[in-house]
């Protein structure tokens, strides 16, 4: 089902970065329009202004911030990073596909996104606990310099809450998600807490 959802026309690209031969740069998604549609799906490849058709490697934070009717974001497996607040107000958001090439979640990318339940992973349990996630800072407060020493003494350490990624700890995670493509293969996990109890579903 997912396979068959359209990418919507309104998608407009443009060069995420600038090099010598624009022509063969991937794209980056800079909106998705006003079209007003639930379920949005970003493509692999998009034809750019020289006629070549290339990757889409991200998309920018107007693009689906503050899209409170969008319900679904399918993004393609060519998607490498999100950038920082990324699905900002997106309050509507239920469901989302990682692709496995994302290493890291900014601060603020899930802000405000209450109802999001399941995230759809492309890669394995293992891949997905080493996606850098923000949600805190180490903050250490320095006092004086030390005599003799080009040291200051550390007056305080403390770790920092850093709010707008909480909807994606309480989702559900899906492993092994091939959303795109013609082979669609999914297993599951379940957890509770930080113990994995899949083994107890798969032999009841």
């Amino acid at each position: 089902m997912i396979k068959d959802v359209p990418c919507p026309d309104t998608i407009e690209y443009k060069l995420p970065f600038m090099w010598l031969h624009p022509q063969n740069l991937p794209l980056g998604v800079t909106s998705i329009g006003d079209s007003g549609l639930s379920i949005i799906k970003i493509p692999e490849r998009a034809m750019n202004r020289y006629g070549r058709n290339v990757p889409v490697i991200t998309f920018s934070r107007q693009a689906f911030s503050g899209k409170s009717n969008i319900t679904d974001i399918v993004l393609s497996q060519s998607i490498e990073r999100f950038p920082k607040g990324a699905f900002e107000g997106c309050t509507g958001l239920k469901r989302i596909t990682v692709p496995r090439k994302v290493k890291g979640i900014k601060e603020g990318t899930f802000a405000g996104c209450e109802q999001l339940e399941d995230v759809y992973f492309e890669g394995t349990m293992e891949e997905w606990n080493r996606i850098n996630i923000i949600h805190h800072k180490h903050e250490v407060e320095f006092g004086q310099l030390i005599p003799g020493t080009p040291v200051q003494e550390v007056k305080a350490e403390r770790m920092i809450f850093i709010p707008g990624n909480e909807a994606i700890f309480s989702a559900n995670i899906h492993f092994l998600c091939r959303l795109p493509g013609e082979n669609f293969n999914c297993s599951f996990n379940v957890k509770v807490g930080n113990k994995d109890i899949t083994e107890f579903f798969r032999t009841i």
